[in-house]
């Protein structure tokens, strides 16, 4: 015997239907501006990091972040995020969004380093890859490890595009 639909029920899948085929409001976001000095402002982490065997003579790498090789890219550009996440086959994908704070075109290039929990390298640096940003605009980068469980923390270098 064919099931036959409450008229309530009906109701509500139309309305469930034009709620789906209804297009979603979007807010317009206005024009990109950094705050280039507040974001370099912020200083190291507390987190690990990579320290000289004679104290204070050299800045500390943070590890799990982005390490600029350029004090001019710092007052061009800010990273938005920087993110890791275990893949299936338990390596670590690292993503990074980048603002190009200028209105200028931008183009950098980045690569990873992956370190085992004794900060020791886990395979050879990424290949350098270069991230083109439109003035005002972001652009992502994406590196996996090949180490697999062995991986236990990354930094990222970024410098200007050579």
């Amino acid at each position: 015997m064919p099931r036959l639909i409450q008229p309530r029920s009906a109701a509500l899948a139309v309305l469930a239907g034009l709620i789906a085929a209804t297009p979603a409001l979007a807010a317009e976001n206005r024009v990109v501006t950094c705050d280039t000095g507040k974001a370099r402002s912020v200083g190291r982490g507390s987190g690990p990091a990579l320290v000289a065997n004679v104290a204070g003579s050299m800045t500390p790498i943070d590890l799990n972040a982005v390490q600029f090789t350029d004090r001019k890219l710092g007052r061009r550009m800010v990273v938005e995020t920087v993110q890791a996440v275990r893949t299936p086959t338990q390596g670590l994908k690292v993503f990074v969004r980048l603002v190009n704070c200028k209105s200028q075109p931008l183009t950098v290039q980045l690569r990873t380093n992956f370190l085992d929990g004794g900060q020791l390298p886990t395979e050879p640096p990424s290949a350098w890859r270069t991230v083109f940003l439109s003035p005002r605009a972001t652009a992502a980068y994406e590196e996996s490890s090949i180490a697999g469980p062995k991986v236990g923390a990354f930094y990222v270098e970024l410098r200007p595009n050579l």
